[in-house]
């Protein structure tokens, strides 16, 4: 067993944030990761709203975050949550066991799933969830980006570089993408709003989708007002869901699944802290999983 003043569950900008404040702070910490350092900033091709870099690979900035948070003092344990739990300040990995005097969660969230039957035998044979990791698959060829918001839009604009079309699905009846985003959209992307995918169809692989609400005019096949829009593949951009299941009935969490914090980032239970994406708020942005780790480390350390 090893012990801590301070463990942090997650290596994303929040958790890399709360190492970095923490161990400045002078408490003992460690960052408890299960696969590598950097969370989903590793799969954004390139950031332009963070201070300080006009541009910027989402793999670089979660890099020079990890090194910061080395210098500053943090450990990194490598190791696969098992357990927490968060009254006794005690985290079981599969290779060893944790304790602190207090505990920053920063487990951040998965991708949201379209929520379709047939969508799990697919995952992986024509239905995606990152265009940097598996858009080099398509080149030439044609496919659908589902999502109207800031990551389906720049999901969008990066795969338009390889395949030989993109056509973004939204259910919403204006893209919800930041301007910025929006105006960088190449003008041969064809976008449906109002519609949502109600069927994968295909064998191993996706052949089409079956598409409902509004039908665009361009040619696609018709029949009893549903669109079947051939595709070769399909990135899947809807939001994400907080990883906050193992942490259900210990602290105070929304319906959803978020967690209450107040101002300090203090959950409902004594020196359990969040930071990041599974956090109640309203933007979650590179810069506010930022803001968030920050305070959470400041009064992690507090302790």
């Amino acid at each position: 067993m090893k012990s801590f003043d301070v463990i942090i569950l997650g290596a994303g900008p929040a958790g890399l944030s709360a190492a970095i404040y923490s161990s400045r702070a002078g408490a003992k910490t460690a960052v408890i990761e299960p696969l590598m350092s950097g969370g989903q900033i590793n799969l954004t091709p390139e950031i332009e709203n963070f201070p300080g870099f006009l541009k910027i690979g989402g793999a670089e900035l979660g890099q020079k975050m990890l090194e910061h948070a080395e210098v500053s003092g943090a450990e990194f344990i490598y190791d696969e949550v098992i357990s927490v739990d968060l009254n006794r300040k005690e985290v079981k990995g599969g290779e060893d066991t944790y304790t602190a005097k207090s505990i920053v969660i920063a487990t951040g969230a998965s991708p949201r799933k379209l929520g379709l039957l047939n969508e799990e035998s697919f995952i992986g044979a024509g239905i995606h969830f990152c265009g940097l990791c598996d858009g080099a698959f398509y080149k030439d060829k044609n496919l659908i980006v589902v999502g109207g918001g800031n990551h389906g839009v720049e999901e969008a604009i990066y795969l338009s570089k390889i395949a030989k079309s993109v056509i973004l699905i939204t259910n919403t009846s204006k893209l919800t993408a930041q301007k910025a985003l929006v105006d960088e959209l190449p003008k041969d992307i064809k976008i449906h709003f109002n519609s949502q995918i109600t069927a994968i169809n295909g064998t191993k692989t996706v052949e089409s989708v079956t598409l409902s609400g509004n039908i665009p005019a361009f040619p696609i096949d018709v029949t009893d007002k549903v669109g079947v829009l051939p595709c070769d593949g399909i990135f899947v951009a809807i939001g994400r869901v907080p990883n906050t299941n193992m942490f259900k009935n210990q602290i105070q969490m929304t319906p959803e699944g978020y967690v209450i914090v107040d101002k300090n980032m203090a959950t409902s239970l004594p020196n359990v802290f969040a930071a990041g994406d599974i956090i109640d708020k309203t933007v979650r942005q590179v810069i506010t999983a930022c803001s968030d780790g920050a305070i959470a480390g400041t009064y992690a350390a507090k302790i």
